[in-house]
């Protein structure tokens, strides 16, 4: 018997029930099969019984497998690849639950106030409880106004009774009005408020990932969990939580129609781990999911200041050991942040500046804006007389006037100051949760996107490999920028290099909060001056790749976007744009076969599943997608730029098929 797609599903219990032994359950031919094995070849045909594999090659030779009993499933022409594997993906953060959101549309302060108003009053929280808002897009819009001037100021009309908290599209930066800011706690968990006074006293080691008015005074914008952690959020986080929790079936409905079949928790919670329990209970979880462990280090601390590594590692094994008999959960990952971000605030005064672990001082750029946008015109010279005069007098307890400063100079007294950013932890903090962990069986997923952050944490792994001879691979993730001396490295520490490649790609608002802060913009080259050392270094995923280093994939969602979009990613990949605004570091782009495989294959193997998945071969289970366009094609004939618009067809998983798109 033969039938379409969309039928062959109705036949498949049936047939897998009555398939005599050595007859397929299920024969798929009529299309483009990618294998993604050692020869990346294609075939015509896939065999599977149960849920493995039992033959992929040509259409001829399959045909002796198919029986009374076989569904044979006619693909149409279309194009099969082995599952994705998403290596980054955050699919608790990516369910789509009822929360107030503003889904990355930029908006002046004005139009922000008005938004938050109205989830105001469509949550209706009572007096004192918090209003929790995602997705806000911190590096577009916000542009002050007659009527606001802050973003502290717009949401402080919007929610007079209500502590709020945006949560910035990229999960690092935040926006509070002045309630929230109240709660804040000191080092003693004293609630003492963030404030002109308290940040030059009780938060005065953080005060850089604080967003101040002219005047000193927060003027709502926070970047990282340093500051965010002094809130008292635990309410608004357990609210959130509890959404989830109601809602499990909501997790495959992140993956399934995206064709990812395997995916790693980057930074998973024990509190989100009842999830996963009901979906494996349910037998409803079609997934092989890495649980990258997330503890922060800094709450491991002995009496004497040091680091408890010991305790640390005792909690991640308790829960290695709870998913240890699963087959389709494993819990021996654990993530690591060694640095922040790198996206300044060229809105605040003076801007803030980036806090990614770099290499060199950050500069410190002089923003104008008027209706014609944002630009840079000028740079502080901080070995300049009038800077000099200004830490004199600050020394002396007399720092000068902010606004007679500005109207002097043309700049804010703070941007005499110059930093590298911040490690999330000391270096010895790094080295011995990499080293401790690595022996006791765990594999490290880094966060690492400054040039200094990585070279840390491959030193650490270097460190490891010295100490016991360690043969773990880790992965980096992120890599946003690169040491050339640190490319080949990654092959000789074993290291697997994840990107997420929708960010590999110009885009010219993003771009102007973190150019203008590592190389000077204001010359004849321009904020893309293919000389600098951004452009020349920024996701240098070929570079490393042509050194022996293996490229893997990753969405990050929901940073950015709840949608995975594992196929913008791979556009992004071959074309180093997805916006049509130009090349991103032209010369890193991926050939289409190693884009993909960074999504199968080579992901497999960072997440140790090659055995069992990645590539469609026999003795391998059966996890495998249908789309709808050929994408090896597309890059082919020069028109990668139509990869992005590719939909999942249908998702199958252990042999069985998971997910049908709806029929249009």
């Amino acid at each position: 018997m033969k039938m379409t797609l969309a039928s062959a599903a109705l036949a498949l219990a049936a047939s897998c029930a009555s398939a005599p032994a050595g007859d397929a359950d299920t024969l798929l031919t009529g299309g483009k099969i990618y294998t993604a094995n050692g020869k990346r070849a294609f075939v015509e045909a896939i065999a599977v019984r149960g849920d493995e594999i039992i033959f992929a090659g040509d259409a001829g030779k399959a045909a002796k497998f198919a029986g009374a009993g076989t569904t044979r499933v006619d693909l149409g022409g279309r194009l099969v690849l082995p599952g994705l594997h998403d290596a980054h993906l955050h699919p608790v953060g990516a369910m789509q639950v009822d929360t107030c959101s503003i889904n990355k549309q930029p908006m002046t302060l004005e139009e922000l106030s008005f938004f938050v108003g109205r989830c105001i009053d469509r949550f209706s929280p009572a007096p004192g409880e918090w209003l929790y808002i995602d997705l806000w897009e911190f590096e577009r819009g916000n542009q002050p106004g007659a009527k606001f001037k802050t973003i502290r100021a717009a949401l402080d009309a919007a929610a007079p009774k209500n502590p709020v908290l945006l949560e910035g599209t990229d999960g690092h930066h935040f926006a509070v009005n002045s309630l929230a800011l109240a709660t804040a706690r000191n080092a003693d968990g004293k609630i003492v408020g963030l404030s002109a006074t308290t940040l030059r006293s009780d938060f005065s080691d953080l005060a850089q990932y604080v967003g101040v008015d002219a005047r000193g005074e927060p003027n709502g914008k926070l970047t990282e969990s340093y500051i965010y952690d002094r809130l008292d959020v635990e309410a608004m986080e357990r609210a959130e939580l509890n959404k989830r929790l109601a809602s499990r079936d909501k997790m495959m409905e992140v993956t399934l129609p995206r064709g990812i079949t395997s995916f790693m928790d980057a930074a998973a919670r024990p509190e989100t781990l009842p999830i996963y329990d009901a979906l494996l209970d349910r037998g409803e979880f079609h997934a092989r999911a890495t649980l990258a462990l997330y503890f922060n280090p800094s709450k491991f601390v002995r009496d004497d200041g040091t680091f408890d590594a010991e305790k640390l590692l005792a909690e991640a094994t308790a829960l290695r050991a709870k998913y240890a008999g699963s087959p389709l959960i494993k819990a021996n990952y654990l993530k690591l942040f060694a640095d922040g971000v790198m996206e300044g605030d060229p809105l605040s005064t003076p801007p803030t500046l980036p806090n990614a672990a770099l290499a060199h001082d950050y500069l410190q750029p002089i923003f104008a804006a008027d209706e014609t946008g944002l630009r840079v015109t000028g740079y502080v010279d901080p070995a300049s007389q009038a800077c000099a005069n200004a830490r004199t007098a600050a020394a002396n307890g007399k720092a000068p006037d902010p606004a007679a400063f500005i109207k002097g100079y043309g700049f804010h007294p703070a941007q005499c100051e110059t930093n590298a950013g911040v490690l999330q932890n000391p270096e010895d903090v790094t080295r011995d949760y990499i080293n401790l962990g690595d022996k006791a069986g765990f594999t490290f997923h880094i966060h690492a996107i400054g040039d200094r952050a990585v070279k840390s944490a491959l030193d650490s792994i270097e460190y490891a490999k010295a100490d016991h001879g360690s043969k773990t691979r880790h992965i980096l993730t992120h890599l946003q920028l690169v040491r050339p001396e640190d490319i080949g490295r990654f092959k000789k520490l074993g290291a697997y290099a994840s990107f997420t490649f929708a960010w590999a790609t110009v885009d010219p608002e993003y771009d102007l909060t973190v150019i203008p802060f590592i190389d000077r913009v204001d010359g004849p080259g321009g904020i893309y001056d293919p000389a600098g050392y951004y452009m020349q270094n920024v996701y240098p995923a070929e570079s490393i790749r042509k050194a022996g280093g293996v490229i893997i994939a990753g969405s990050d969602a929901p940073v950015d976007t709840r949608d995975p979009r594992p196929f913008v990613n791979i556009e992004g990949a071959v074309a180093r744009d997805i916006y049509g605004a130009g090349q991103l570091n032209a010369g890193e782009a991926l050939s289409i076969y190693d884009a993909v495989d960074a999504y199968t294959i080579n992901a497999a193997r960072a997440l140790n599943q090659d055995a069992v998945v990645g590539s469609l071969e026999a003795g391998k289970k059966a996890d495998f997608i249908v789309i709808d366009q050929d994408i090896f094609a597309l890059a082919g004939a020069g028109a990668a730029s139509g990869i992005s618009e590719t939909k999942v067809i249908e998702t199958w998983f252990a042999g069985k098929k998971v997910y049908s798109a709806p029929m249009e």
